[in-house]
């Protein structure tokens, strides 16, 4: 029953004991009249009953009731039609020949449509939206052709326009695939001041045919065969039991690699990967395309809703090196010789070896004959002058791999600046007291702040047999260095740990089959440092198992400090299928994999992080940190940025300073079209000296990224409902929608009464009671 019938108000109250008097007289005038009439009871009692109601009727009149209401004042509440016109739109649905595009169209220029109706109460605002937010006098013009649906952004940019105006809420019109969404930017958004969204959701929830690439990224490993991996997330819907080619091209569009994907399931994601060595340093893209086998790889528009999202592009940076690494040893022996030999021909690793001859002597007053003081052995080679010649008191060096003749003159290390320069530090068959206690604590500190890698090799001298225990280096190391029992005569077999299994730089071979025929193959090693115990948070990759059936840890790693650490306790590695070139392969192949770990994740004195920002222009924040000499935040550098778009263009950006953070700046570039962007880093000391120049890049790929799902995203639109206080409308139900926002509470309301007395229905039931009672009275004879 409508409740405007039911009373709530009288607008002449005072006149109740009037009018209730008059109706009791009139009641028993016509009772009185009606007692002597000579009719059936019956009769008599409904004529009475149909005379006293209508002047019931015409008394309650007297004390005009209404019925009063409050409702949104006409013209006084803002109502914002926000209509979404991206590329989305453009596609069919299953079974329907509109796309949503057309759909929207008729919807909103409809002649007798919703927006009239609403246009009567409220004060409408008619906005477009993709990435931006445009206002519009009207939607004839409307076409679903833009790039971005930035739907969080928009909202919040809406709401900030109409601050302290009596807003009654959004409608948004959208298949609700935001392209700015994230976790992130939904928790961030100020819902208290966002009036109450209307989601009206455009499209079936049905997928429509297509194959789409929804995700792709990649990773770089140690493992040498192939150092970098792509991974590509598919969605497939209306190809249920289809074949689907994935290929994976590079940046010239010849083909890498291409894979076949059998019985796909509809709705349900599947995973394709592809393994690859990038042939050269720095950025390098490639292009995943996906179509289903039969069609070419142009793949035929017709077949599918969109062919936009069956491309991505994917960006691999293998432009950090070259990486420089220090061997220092104690005496020459076999695992430099791998060592070298492994490394010729790689230009991202350069070897610095330092390598002890002879170990420095007592002094003594008496060194020669004429009075000479320096070392013999050296005598009469590079220099005839006795200060530049090694003394009889220092250790005699062979240096190799050096860029100059004056590195590494002195020995090892002296400062944090020398030091730094190399990116990791392997120790191999050398005591503990070769090193100063300032030698010590400065390859704690490039480790630990300079962020470095340390690996001790298992040589005669190195961890206990070298009385490294209670040192700094020590303390780095991932074993502990406890006195045992000396090993007796045995033969140890080498095997992987679960862990080792698991880290491609650990494996030689690229299946498992061939990895455990490899290891068995091996031959066993006899020199093994053994180590009781490992160091929380360390982890074992290898172990050896003597004859005895005893098992020991082999390879043993972990993080420290901001760099870290590993120890290969095996002092005979070079017996590793010493018997011919061939057979020697793969321990080269395994000595480049472990130094690749060791400088892996190491930083540079110029780092540079590519972040893209959740705003709706698709900003990139290019974030370049610098280092100085001891790899601590460098302050007033100049840092210039040339970034290349994909059209070819240059445009220079100046790295600005970042608040609060010490030698860190940034600068923010828009990413508007699709492609690859490149970046090249320039970075200056106050003097005007340059420090590094570090390349860099990012993908931009708008169109890709909107047709990520073609399905409408329901879900983002209730959460966006229930946070704001609205709701979602089906868009067939829109008309009823708009015409209920008359009872509903918004911010500026009027109060509204409709008075009985001036409802047509109320005299009209009273005077048909009156003669529906003369009516009767005349039948019966009474009149």
């Amino acid at each position: 029953m409508d409740s405007s019938w039911i009373p709530n108000a009288w607008g002449a109250s005072n006149w109740g004991l009037t009018v209730g008097c008059l109706l009791l007289i009139t009641a028993g005038l016509v009772v009185w009249a009606y007692l002597n009439a000579r009719v059936a009871a019956g009769s008599k009692l409904l004529m009475a009953l149909m005379k006293i109601l209508a002047v019931l009727l015409l008394a309650i009149c007297l004390l005009e009731p209404m019925y009063r209401y409050a409702r949104p004042e006409k013209g006084a509440n803002l109502m914002v039609v926000m209509a979404d016109d991206s590329q989305s739109l453009q596609i069919k649905d299953r079974g329907e020949v509109k796309t949503r595009e057309l759909e929207l169209f008729q919807k909103l220029n409809d002649e007798t449509n919703w927006l009239s109706q609403l246009a009567e109460d409220f004060d409408v605002r008619k906005y477009q939206f993709d990435r931006r937010l445009r206002p519009v006098s009207n939607f004839e013009g409307f076409r679903a052709d833009q790039r971005g649906s930035s739907i969080l952004s928009n909202l919040s940019l809406a709401a900030n326009r109409f601050a302290g105006r009596p807003a009654a809420g959004i409608i948004l019109l959208t298949d609700g695939n935001a392209t700015d969404w994230n976790k992130e930017a939904f928790a961030a958004m100020p819902w208290d001041s966002i009036p109450p969204v209307f989601p009206v959701l455009l499209g079936d929830q049905l997928p429509a045919r297509d194959l789409g690439i929804t995700r792709i990224s990649s990773t770089q490993t140690n493992f040498e065969s192939a150092p970098v991996t792509i991974t590509a997330e598919l969605l497939a819907s209306g190809y249920e039991g289809d074949k689907i080619m994935v290929s994976l091209l590079d940046e010239a569009g010849e083909e890498v690699s291409k894979k076949e994907v059998v019985d796909v399931e509809d709705g349900k994601p599947f995973v394709v990967r592809f393994q690859t060595r990038p042939e050269r340093r720095g950025i390098n893209v490639f292009k995943v395309k996906a179509y289903a086998a039969g069609e070419t790889s142009a793949v035929d528009s017709r077949a599918e809703a969109t062919v936009i999202n069956n491309e991505r592009l994917v960006l691999v940076d293998r432009g950090r090196g070259p990486f420089r690494l220090l061997y220092v040893t104690g005496r020459p022996n076999w695992e430099l010789k791998f060592l070298r030999r492994s490394l010729q021909g790689d230009d991202e690793l350069d070897l610095v070896a330092l390598v002890r001859i002879a170990k420095r002597e007592a002094k003594f007053t008496f060194r020669g004959r004429d009075g000479q003081q320096s070392n013999s052995l050296f005598r009469g080679f590079d220099s005839q002058d006795d200060d530049t010649t090694e003394q009889h008191d220092e250790p005699v060096f062979i240096r190799l791999g050096t860029r100059d003749k004056e590195e590494l003159r002195g020995g090892f290390p002296k400062d944090a600046e020398t030091l730094f320069e190399y990116d990791a530090i392997v120790i191999d068959d050398l005591e503990a007291d070769f090193f100063t206690e300032n030698q010590k604590s400065l390859l704690q500190q490039f480790v630990s702040l300079r962020g470095g890698g340390l690996l001790m090799l298992g040589g005669q001298e190195s961890f206990v047999s070298g009385d490294y225990a209670k040192t700094q280096i020590g303390e780095m190391l991932p074993v502990y260095l406890d006195r045992l029992p000396p090993p007796e005569d045995q033969k140890y077999e080498l095997d992987l740990t679960r862990e080792g299994w698991l880290q491609p730089w650990v494996r030689i071979e690229s299946t498992e089959e061939k990895e455990r025929q490899r290891l068995a193959a091996m031959p066993k090693f006899k020199t093994v440092n053994l180590a009781n115990s490992i160091k929380p948070g360390a982890t074992v990759l290898a172990t050896v198992t003597s004859d005895a059936e005893k098992k020991h840890p082999a390879l043993v790693v972990q993080p420290y400090g901001r760099g870290r650490s590993g120890a290969l306790l095996i002092g005979d590695f070079w017996r590793w299928q010493l018997k011919s070139e061939e057979d020697n392969e793969d321990l080269l192949k395994a000595w480049r994999q472990t130094l690749r770990w060791a400088i892996a994740d190491v930083p540079r004195r110029v780092e540079v992080e590519i972040n893209r920002l959740n705003d709706a222009n698709r900003s990139s924040e290019i974030k370049v940190s610098v280092n100085d000499e001891a790899y601590k935040p460098f302050d007033n550098a100049t840092v210039v940025i040339q970034v290349k778009t994909p059209d070819g263009k240059s445009i220079e950006l100046t790295g600005e300073p970042k608040d609060s953070v010490p030698g860190v700046y940034v600068a923010n570039f828009v990413s508007g079209e699709t492609g690859v962007y490149r970046a090249s880093v320039g970075v200056k000391a106050p003097d005007g000296s340059e420090i590094e120049t570090r390349e860099s890049g990012w993908v931009s790929e708008p169109d890709s990224e909107e047709f990520q799902s073609l399905q409408p995203n329901l879900q983002l639109m209730k959460e966006i409902a229930d946070q704001s206080g609205g709701e979602v409308v089906d868009i067939d139900s829109l008309e009823q929608f708009v015409a209920e926002l008359e009872y509903r509470e918004v911010p500026v309301m009027e109060t509204v009464s409709n008075p009985w007395w001036h409802r047509w229905t109320v005299f009209s039931l009273a005077i048909g009671l009156l003669v529906g009672e003369w009516g009767l009275r005349r039948w019966k004879g009474l009149a």
